[in-house]
């Protein structure tokens, strides 16, 4: 599913990265979710979550069943977020999944046949179930989470960017000083364009944006980085 932020293009790569510097039998956690393009490339045993409780809603539902609509009318989309349930996986899949470039509620994406949203992003999350039917899904802030000897991965709001809309107001020094703490007695990996000094760039990779109203898509870079205090 299109997600604001979403690592789609680039998700064979870091879960690569990430797979070459798990210990065995280390379980992997990804509290920034998302839509767990990374996640779904990671074996083993697999924990996820994320501030967006609908989000995490959305996904246990699929893995107990519930099959998300291909057309979603203006309507609908709207009563959807004016009754915000965080419990209905509508919620998520309308808010992200039926929202131009995957932002929450970032408008109603008007379109149809081949170019339907809601059609799009049910196919997406239909051929993405199966890779993530046994994950656990767990709702919660970050700083929320007390991890433990895991692989760590984090996909924060990245600062200077457009926020998501569930992380509006993102507590960047909250989040840095957490990866400190974490890095004692776990493997973390942190996606993001900067880093503070203490924390070293350990792989790149570059991909071109998919959201331009140039001729061209520019190209970034995205950078991993891990804490080098310790």
């Amino acid at each position: 599913m299109r997600y604001l932020g979403g690592k789609s293009k680039i998700r064979k790569q870091i879960a690569s990265f990430l797979e070459s510097v798990r210990k065995p039998g280390q379980t992997y956690f990804e509290p920034f979710v998302g839509g767990a393009w990374v996640l779904q490339e990671m074996s083993g045993s697999r924990i996820a979550s994320d501030g967006n409780k609908s989000l995490i809603a959305m996904y246990k539902a699929l893995q107990n069943g519930w099959i998300p609509p291909t057309f979603v009318s203006e309507s609908e989309y709207q009563q959807v977020r004016k009754t915000n349930d965080q419990s209905n996986p509508m919620t998520a899949f309308c808010g992200i999944g039926c929202s131009f470039a995957g932002k929450l509620w970032g408008g109603y994406a008007r379109s149809e046949g081949k170019t339907c949203y809601a059609q799009t992003s049910h196919n997406s999350l239909m051929k993405q179930l199966p890779k993530i039917k046994d994950v656990q899904f767990i709702d919660g802030l970050f700083h929320e989470h007390k991890p433990e000897n895991m692989l760590v991965y984090c996909d924060p709001p990245y600062q200077g960017t457009t926020q998501y809309g569930a992380f509006s107001g993102f507590d960047h020094d909250l989040f840095w000083k957490t990866m400190r703490e974490w890095s004692k007695n776990n493997m973390v990996i942190v996606s993001e364009y900067n880093a503070p000094e203490d924390f070293k760039c350990v792989a790149e990779f570059s991909s071109q944006m998919g959201m331009t109203t140039g001729k061209e898509r520019p190209v970034r870079v995205e950078r991993l980085f891990m804490y080098n205090g310790i």
